[in-house]
């Protein structure tokens, strides 16, 4: 059983105050997800009032098996995308601002109706209808843990998930489920290209991924669902400029500064 208080403790001080690493060493390893989930809870309600922003959408991580082969985990996790950190396309942002910066190309999806468990279980065919624009998105992530590929599920949660920006291009409201699920994605570094993949990449296609989230967590209509790494991920350094192509879905570029 997690420390739920000391923990949640440790990880604001790292995020607001620049404690880093957090000392979260005693949790190493943790597997206790539902507590991970409340000490989740806990630190974006103290990240809110602290810094002034709100959730304006959720992140689902590790939904492909490389991304889990990166951390060592079992299955996907969820965490939220916060106003105060996200970004529109193109942007810039301070390697100095990050512990790390890993960037992954992914699908966001903004809901026009709300869906949640009480509609569950769904299906990647009937939350299509709920889905009124795709965004092509790059999230940044990062961690707060020291050797954050050995933490374990339960400090990735609690620490939103890696959760630490999102940029995002324009929304697409011309869009099929077909075009969706077969969409082919490169992600270019200073103009050279350094990954491909495609929407299928992720479990059961970004569709999938939301039928996943939904039949946990309540969506309410206006919220942005980002739906995990579409290629391999990119480990981001100051002077980079990286730019993820998303076919009709347009592009989404980011400098590092």
């Amino acid at each position: 059983m997690m420390d739920m208080d000391k923990l949640a403790e440790c990880i604001l001080a790292a995020r607001l105050d620049g404690k880093m690493p957090a000392e979260t060493e005693d949790w190493f390893g943790s597997a206790d997800i539902d507590d991970a989930y409340s000490v989740q809870k806990t630190v974006l309600g103290e990240m809110e009032r602290r810094r002034g922003g709100k959730i304006i959408g959720r992140k689902v991580g590790c939904t492909n098996q490389s991304a889990r082969d990166l951390l060592g985990l079992g299955g996907p996790f969820h965490g939220a995308l916060l106003s105060d950190t996200a970004m529109a396309s193109p942007a810039r942002i301070a390697r100095s601002d990050y512990p790390f910066i890993v960037l992954e190309p992914e699908f966001a999806l903004r809901l026009g109706k709300p869906i949640g468990p009480e509609g569950a279980p769904h299906t990647a065919e009937n939350v299509a209808n709920a889905v009124d624009a795709v965004l092509p998105a790059l999230e940044i992530v990062s961690s707060c843990h020291k050797d954050w590929t050995r933490t374990g599920p339960a400090l990735v949660i609690a620490d939103n998930g890696s959760s630490y920006g999102w940029v995002h291009g324009e929304a697409i409201t011309d869009w099929n489920v077909d075009t969706l699920m077969n969409a082919e994605v490169s992600l270019h570094v200073d103009g050279d290209q350094v990954a491909t993949g495609n929407a299928g990449n992720v479990d059961g296609g970004p569709l999938g991924v939301l039928a996943w989230l939904a039949n946990r967590v309540s969506l309410p209509a206006g919220v942005f669902v980002s739906t995990g790494t579409t290629t391999s991920v990119h480990f981001g350094d100051k002077g980079e400029r990286v730019n993820a192509k998303f076919g009709n879905f347009g592009e989404v570029s980011v400098e590092i500064v």
